[in-house]
C-alpha cells in the first residue's frame, strides 16, 4: 500500500510542477502586462494633455490683436533660415542709393556659425559720400531685418568726401527642429512674446529692387 500511494504521488508530482510553473509564467504575465498598460496609459494622457496645450498656443496666435498679428511677418524674417546674404546685399545696395551713395567691392562671405542656433554672414564693401548721409546709412542697421551689426568700420576723407571700408554681420538661423516644453494651461501670449513681437515691428523690413540698366556690361555682337 505504502508503494502505491508513492507512485502515485510520484505519478502526480510532474503535473502539478507543470501547472504551479504555468501558473506562475500566467501571473507574471499579467502583473508585467499590467504595468506596461499603466505606463503607456500615463505616456499616452502626457501627449493628450500637450496636444491640448499647443492647440491653445496656435489658436491663441491666430486669435492675437490685428496689430500683433501683423507682426508675426518681422518675426519670420528676423532671423531667416535662407536667403540671408540676399537680404543683406539688398538692405546695402538699396540704402546707398536712396542716400546718394557710391559702393564698390561689395560682397558677401560664406555662412558660419555664430553660436549653437545662430548663423552669420558677412557683409563687406567700401562706400563713399558726404558724412551726413554716410552717418545715416550706417546708423540705420541698428533698425533694420533681418538683425545685423556693423562688425568693422574704417573711415577716411578725402577732398570733403568720406570714404569708409565696413563689414556688416547678417544673422540667420533653421527653422526649429524641437518644439520648447510647454507646461500648466495657456490662455494668452506671455508678456515675453507680446513684447518681441511688437518690438520687432518698430524695424525696417527688407526691401527689393530691381537692378539699373547700366549695371550690366554691353555684350559685343560675336557675329559682327
Amino acid at each position: 500500500m505504502e508503494y502505491s500511494t508513492n507512485s502515485q504521488l510520484k505519478y502526480l508530482g510532474k503535473p502539478v510542477l507543470i501547472m504551479v510553473v504555468i501558473i506562475s509564467l500566467f501571473f507574471f504575465t499579467v502583473f508585467f502586462g499590467v504595468n506596461k498598460i499603466k505606463t503607456l496609459s500615463e505616456k499616452s494622457s502626457k501627449a493628450k494633455v500637450l496636444n491640448n496645450q499647443l492647440s491653445q498656443k496656435i489658436d491663441i496666435l491666430k486669435s492675437v490683436k490685428e496689430s500683433v498679428a501683423q507682426n508675426v511677418n518681422y518675426a519670420d524674417i528676423a532671423l531667416p533660415s535662407k536667403g540671408v546674404s540676399l537680404f543683406g546685399l539688398n538692405q546695402v545696395k538699396n540704402k546707398a542709393n536712396s542716400l546718394g551713395l557710391t559702393i564698390e567691392n561689395l560682397k558677401a562671405t560664406n555662412t558660419v556659425t555664430e553660436t549653437k542656433d545662430i548663423d552669420k554672414t558677412s557683409i563687406s564693401f567700401d562706400i563713399i559720400g558726404d558724412q551726413t548721409n554716410l552717418d545715416q546709412f550706417l546708423n540705420s542697421f541698428e533698425k533694420v531685418l533681418p538683425l545685423a551689426n556693423i562688425n568693422k568700420l574704417s573711415i577716411t576723407e578725402n577732398e570733403g568726401l568720406l570714404s569708409a571700408s565696413v563689414t556688416l554681420n547678417f544673422f540667420s538661423s533653421e527653422a526649429l527642429k524641437k518644439i520648447p516644453a510647454v507646461t500648466g494651461q495657456i490662455n494668452s501670449l506671455t508678456a515675453e512674446e507680446l513684447d518681441v513681437l511688437n518690438s520687432l515691428s518698430s524695424y525696417e523690413m527688407p526691401t527689393f529692387g530691381m537692378p539699373d540698366v547700366n549695371e550690366f556690361p554691353i555684350r559685343e555682337d560675336i557675329f559682327n
